[in-house]
């Protein structure tokens, strides 16, 4: 759609339409950079404004200096992590592991080193416990040992405290009881190996050199056709309009990208992470296991030269018991996938992160379906039960006239009807056969030819809505109030009385 940026009439028309639509792009792009969360704020501020209480000091005193080796046992098994030195920097090592060091995340090792340096407990349990059972200490879920520049110590880790955010912990050899912060333990209870692993499997987009996104499809099996986005031409050099929309859908039906929704789908698969790596070999055997011999969903992202590849596997899923029903549901909680962008791994992502598994065209759609500019169209043209009629546009947005059966008419009152006409909104997708009866009529008859894009509205058979089909196809429902207005609206027009928006 292009824009004229010298009609005041025209750009009052457009940006009342669309003018929420921006703004809440712009609140969007203002969000995006999200507060700290809770434990980061309790971590950093309480360092800060608290006077540590010496009794909470968990690390001995004889126990000092970095950390220069971590070993790790939990449920998931045991693995070793060492710093090494080479050319004068310092680099985290897994001991004994066929992983290939590039593909190993420091920052991981990193966490662990700093979450066991310089513990202050929560709180003081209890001191000279006679049974450690009833702390899970007996048997811990994690068992630590660091070795430091000075000494080393082992913070055996035992069951969840009441409360959920923290864990029972104590120092091997010692006689104290302590809590200890969760979020600060989670990486040793629940690492592995392969969770030092990267998990960043695209890059991230480069806003200040923003490369243009110039295709986007995605294929899924239980769809018939694929959901493909392209970018549209740009406005020639020179011209005096501008283009509000950047993207549209291709199929499964031709419809511009949401200006709010449509920028989640739009850069998606841009900075996308996995939880975890599943394979570090991808073979007909990993391949199978994981379901990516034949993909669910597939993700393609041209981008200028390059194409960014994502493919979905098989879900993940566990059986959740409801405590109060005794209702047992089946959850996802994962899916495996892997990226062209990190061959030769196997990831597990979190549901939350794919949003291509359960999308519909719906949700990123723009509601606004047809938006010609209107010195591009030689005629609009009109009919309903009672009313048929054809208005000729001539001229640029310079200088212009408009007739209707070879009189000259009110160019404010046409372009008043024409907004109206184009601010017709699909407020669902609707796309089966069946319909009611004829409403109204309207079609864009361009000026260079191209063939004419038909709106037939009818009323719907199950709901009091308003059926919307574009070039005889049907394609959206919106609010039945439309097509009253519409009628009203006509008639006005042809009266030369007032053309109310709003519906």
């Amino acid at each position: 759609m292009k824009i004229n940026t010298k009609s005041k009439n025209f750009r009052i028309i457009l940006f009342s339409v669309i003018g929420l639509a921006v703004l809440a792009l712009v609140i969007l792009l203002l969000t995006l950079t999200a507060p700290p969360s809770e434990e980061e704020n309790e971590e950093q501020t309480g360092a800060a404004t608290t006077t540590v209480d010496p009794a909470l000091l968990m690390q001995p005193d004889e126990v000092s200096g970095n950390v220069r080796k971590i070993q790790v046992e939990n449920t998931l098994g045991k693995y070793s992590v060492s710093l090494s030195e080479n050319d004068g920097a310092s680099e985290w090592i897994l001991d004994g592991s066929s992983i290939d060091k590039a593909l190993l995340d420091q920052s991981g090792f990193q966490a662990l080193a700093k979450n066991i340096t310089n513990m202050t407990a929560r709180s003081v349990i209890e001191e000279n416990p006679a049974d450690l059972s009833q702390y899970g200490l007996d048997d811990p879920q994690a068992k630590v040992t660091a070795d430091f520049e000075n000494g080393s110590l082992t913070l055996l880790i035992g069951d969840v405290v009441t409360s959920g955010s923290a864990n029972y912990v104590m120092i091997e050899g010692g006689n104290t009881v302590y809590s200890y912060y969760t979020y600060l333990l989670s990486d040793f209870i629940e690492n592995d190996e392969m969770s030092f692993v990267q998990t960043v499997v695209m890059p991230s987009y480069d806003n200040e050199a923003a490369p243009d996104i110039l295709k986007i499809t995605v294929t899924r099996k239980d769809m018939e056709k694929p959901i493909v986005l392209e970018i549209l031409p740009e406005v020639p050099e020179g011209s005096d309009s501008i283009q509000v929309y950047t993207h549209a859908f291709t199929s499964p039906t031709d419809i511009y990208l949401d200006l709010t929704t449509g920028t989640e789908f739009l850069y998606g698969i841009f900075g996308l992470q996995a939880s975890k790596a599943a394979y570090l070999e991808v073979t007909d055997e990993t391949l199978a296991a994981t379901g990516l011999d034949d993909p669910f969903c597939e993700v393609d992202e041209l981008v200028e030269d390059v194409i960014y590849r994502l493919y979905i596997g098989d879900a993940i899923t566990e059986e959740v018991t409801d405590e109060a029903s005794g209702i047992t549901t089946t959850e996802v909680v994962g899916y495996y996938g892997m990226s062209n962008k990190v061959p030769g791994v196997i990831y597990i992502f979190d549901p939350s992160t794919l949003i291509w598994v359960n999308m519909k065209l719906g949700d990123y759609m723009s509601k606004m379906f047809l938006m010609p500019y209107i010195y591009d169209l030689e005629s609009v043209s009109y009919r309903d039960d009672e009313r048929d009629f054809t208005i000729e546009i001539t001229g640029t947005n310079e200088e212009n006239a408009m007739y209707m059966d070879g009189k000259e008419v009110d160019g404010d009152l046409v372009r008043a009807f024409y907004q109206f006409l184009i601010a017709c909104r699909g407020e669902e997708m609707y796309t089966d056969e069946a319909k009611g009866d004829f409403i109204a009529e309207f079609s864009y008859n361009y000026e260079d030819g191209r063939k004419p894009d038909v709106v037939t509205l009818y009323s719907s058979t199950d709901d009091r809505k308003v059926i919307i089909a574009i070039n005889g196809v049907n394609m959206f429902k919106t609010k039945w109030n439309y097509q009253t207005r519409l009628t009203e609206n006509a008639q006005a027009f042809l009266d030369g009385g007032e053309i109310i928006q709003n519906y």
